[in-house]
């Protein structure tokens, strides 16, 4: 045991002792204070879009196009009669001083009511029914002094009567209507759409979440574990709203700058560390071979499988006790960066109950489970460098197919619509997004495409089972290779 003790602090006393591994520390700290900066520059142009929503500075511009648009487009035309009414309706926010420009996902409440003030006053076009014309004119009117009044509650009460309607005409059933007053009643209860506020809009998701959800259990044909996991979305949706527990979702809510943050340091940093181990170990195995240098080892009493085995065993627990330090520093730097803003907790669902982790655990566990995609690629190297008896080809293989492989299976997944594509094994090495489906990064987004539905259905288990194949795989290669070797 002692010389296996050994054998292990002589293969990390070779990491340390090289300029390369501090060079990467530093680099890796370095990483912190760059994602600071591009924090920054995210930041600054949001507060940069918050005063352009003030300034109504977009439909500004898209002022000067509609009357430009008046001065070429022919009278009595529906689309000249179009452009007044979207002129007069501008005019009338930019004369009033009404903050109306909506950042996307914002869905502010005043937004919505110029949009159906535009869509009623279109509809007025070619209608010719005196009675239709009147209800309508009575509700541009109302929804006038809505904005005018700044009453969300009536703009609520409006979309219920609208709503009420619908289902008075037949146009929606009566379970139908029932999902959209309940999404309604949260509107109302959560204030969701009141304001322009981009800290706000993780409201939006989660009553639109709810709202989906809602509408695709009146579907008669679905499974019941489709059933569960609609359920389970509305239940952890409902959650976070009465909890006000924020976004799972990284940059989902801009306004954190703490959260952005570390989905940025999470971006930068997986990557550096990947290929940080995986040059490492080409060079504690794969270099050693080369150079003959590992015969030195093999000289003496320990066993061929001992060597290999601290060679791996170190590299993988100073892959896991680097990653663990390096999240914890990055949480460090980021709350005192951004001491106003708290990471959010991570949220799921568990026996029909919503569980929360506290958001330090999340972080460390998440930046972990990225290590096992890593060590799949480490493993790998391992191996190759075993059957080319050099460096250069498993670090270039290694590296290239843990960046490369992204670009080629999202191709495979777009366009090959089989069953058999989500058991490849690219597909299944990013066990965080399986682990943690409650969340986005951008890191999966970007290696690990899964816009294919076969993709997207397979389980956390098999993902698992699939990646641990892969890695006993090319240990069992490696160990046999090495034993029988003739070096």
């Amino acid at each position: 045991m002692s010389n296996f003790i050994n054998l292990c602090l002589n293969e990390n006393s070779k990491i340390y002792k090289k300029t390369f591994t501090w060079f990467f520390l530093i680099l890796l700290i370095f990483s912190l204070f760059v994602a600071a900066v591009a924090n920054y520059l995210i930041e600054s142009k949001n507060i940069t879009n918050e005063e352009l929503k003030v300034n109504n500075y977009t439909l500004k511009e898209e002022l000067k196009h509609i009357n430009i648009s008046l001065n070429f487009e022919d009278a009595n035309t529906y689309e000249y009669e179009f452009s007044k009414i979207k002129k007069e309706c501008y005019d009338y926010v930019i004369n009033n001083n009404i903050p109306l420009e909506s950042g996307g996902e914002n869905d502010y409440y005043k937004y919505n009511i110029v949009n159906e003030i535009i869509s009623l006053k279109t509809s007025l076009i070619n209608n010719t029914n005196d009675k239709q014309k009147e209800e309508v004119n009575e509700n541009i009117e109302k929804l006038f002094e809505m904005l005018n009044e700044d009453s969300f509650d009536e703009y609520i009460k409006y979309e219920i009567d609208k709503i009420n309607k619908d289902y008075e005409y037949g146009f929606i059933t009566k379970e139908q209507r029932q999902a959209y007053l309940d999404v309604k009643d949260l509107e109302k209860k959560y204030e969701i759409g009141k304001y322009n506020n981009d800290m706000y809009r993780w409201k939006v998701r989660c009553i639109k979440k709810i709202e989906s959800a809602k509408l695709n259990l009146l579907n008669k044909d679905i499974t019941s574990e489709k059933i569960k996991e609609l359920n389970d979305i509305i239940a952890l949706e409902n959650y976070k709203l009465e909890h006000n527990e924020g976004s799972n979702v990284r940059l989902d809510n801009i306004a954190n700058y703490n959260e952005s943050y570390m989905y940025i340091v999470e971006m930068i940093s997986i990557p550096m560390i990947a290929i940080f181990f995986i040059i490492n170990t080409v060079i504690i195995l794969g270099k050693e071979l080369s150079d003959g240098t590992i015969k030195h080892i093999l000289m003496t009493p320990n066993k061929r499988w001992k060597i290999l085995l601290s060679k791996i065993l170190v590299i993988v627990l100073n892959l896991a006790i680097i990653t663990i330090i390096f999240s914890i520093l990055a949480q460090i730097v980021g709350n005192i960066i951004y001491k106003d803003y708290d990471l959010n907790n991570y949220l799921y669902i568990s026996n029909g109950n919503v569980n929360v982790l506290n958001s330090f655990s999340y972080t460390v566990l998440r930046f972990l489970t990225r290590d096992i995609g890593i060590l799949v690629y480490i493993l790998f190297a391992f191996m190759v460098s075993l059957i080319s008896n050099e460096a250069g080809v498993p670090l270039a293989l290694s590296v290239f197919l843990y960046f490369g492989n992204s670009l080629f299976m999202n191709s495979i997944n777009k366009f090959i619509n089989m069953e058999w594509v989500k058991y490849i094994p690219f597909n299944n090495f990013d066990i965080t997004s399986g682990l943690f489906k409650n969340s986005e990064n951008m890191v999966s987004t970007m290696f690990l495409d899964r816009t294919n539905t076969f993709v997207n259905s397979i389980d956390l288990t098999s993902c698992v089972s699939i990646t641990v194949i892969c890695m006993i795989l090319f240990i069992v290669i490696s160990f046999t290779i090495f034993k029988k070797k003739n070096i």
